[in-house]
């Protein structure tokens, strides 16, 4: 219980020390949103009117705990630039944003577990020789990079899939769309957490090959490839399920990158959108929002090493 209680403080400490220091950085940024939303020949009348109606005329320490008590009401306030409920749009964003960020996931926890398996089942092979090199390439390129690779090549050169957006203009707009728009975007998002994963499965896998509890297995009989699966691959997923949680949280991410390369109308886009334009309700929002899913997937992870090796269910008490 105990445990718990300080989880939640914690939660809640890290969602005030964001938004504070988003909206620091925002106040602290030259421009307006009244002169963005004017233009350049507004007259200084004009501005100062949307100023007073859009409550910016007001000291920042004030404005941000308006904001405050309205998010802690449940209100996140209205956008400035698209006049919509922030929620509403946060929403509607974040689902696309799923819809991206779950495949690309799958993929990287798939491509990340095999060939960290294979690379040490057949340690010093060429299996092992091909998967490292293909991890070095992965971490080295930075995914916006990469994004760009893919859409020269894959897309423009050789047309075999759109290069942006969600849907096909003018197309039927069902999920064969989306998954046809999908493929780039994914493997852009997901090769490199799938190098991270594969490098610790096999580092973890290696140091348990070497545990006396494997060679006592292969010494009563057992080959040595059933006493790795049976025996030391068990005793990998705790340090693999820790690598899970933190490539969730880089997915998530480096969503906001691939979004923008991509043209995916998630939350990533909307944020750097919103952040240019200066819309404070919506990056405040959708900051938050980051936020408590990294806290959570954080809090999921270590409340899963009690289920996954039962001696540690008195650590979390």
């Amino acid at each position: 219980m105990l445990y718990l209680f300080q989880r939640l403080l914690l939660f809640i400490f890290v969602l005030w020390g964001v938004s504070a220091t988003v909206f620091l950085a925002l106040h602290l940024a030259p421009g307006s949103p009244a002169q963005l939303l004017l233009g350049p020949f507004a007259t200084p009348e004009a501005l100062q009117r949307l100023t007073v109606e859009l409550g910016l005329d007001q000291p920042a320490i004030v404005q941000y705990f308006k904001w405050l008590g309205q998010a802690l009401s449940g209100d996140l306030g209205t956008s400035i630039s698209i006049k919509q409920s922030v929620s509403s749009v946060l929403y509607e964003r974040l689902t696309n944003s799923m819809i991206l960020a779950v495949p690309s996931f799958f993929v990287a926890t798939l491509l990340g577990i095999t060939a960290g398996l294979l690379s040490g089942l057949y340690r010093r092979g060429w299996v092992d020789h091909s998967a490292n090199t293909i991890m070095f390439i992965a971490l080295a390129l930075p995914v916006f990079w990469l994004g760009l690779l893919l859409i020269l090549f894959f897309g423009l050169q050789l047309g075999w899939f759109p290069t942006s957006g969600m849907h096909t203009p003018g197309g039927s707009g069902g999920w064969m769309d989306v998954a046809h728009h999908l493929v780039l975007p994914v493997v852009a998002l997901s090769l490199a957490p799938a190098a991270v994963i594969a490098q610790i499965t096999r580092s973890t896998l290696l140091n348990e090959v070497k545990q006396d509890y494997v060679r006592t297995s292969v010494a009563k009989g057992l080959s040595y490839r059933k006493a790795i699966i049976r025996h030391a691959l068990r005793n990998t997923w705790i340090p693999v399920v820790t690598t899970l949680g933190l490539e969730i949280n880089y997915v998530i991410g480096g969503a906001v990158l691939v979004e923008n390369v991509f043209n995916w109308p998630g939350i990533g886009q909307l944020l750097v959108q919103s952040a240019i334009s200066r819309d404070y309700p919506v990056v405040l929002g959708a900051s938050l929002l980051l936020s408590a899913i990294f806290v959570a997937v954080n809090f999921a992870v270590e409340a899963s090493y009690a289920a996954i090796d039962p001696r540690l269910k008195g650590n979390n008490a």
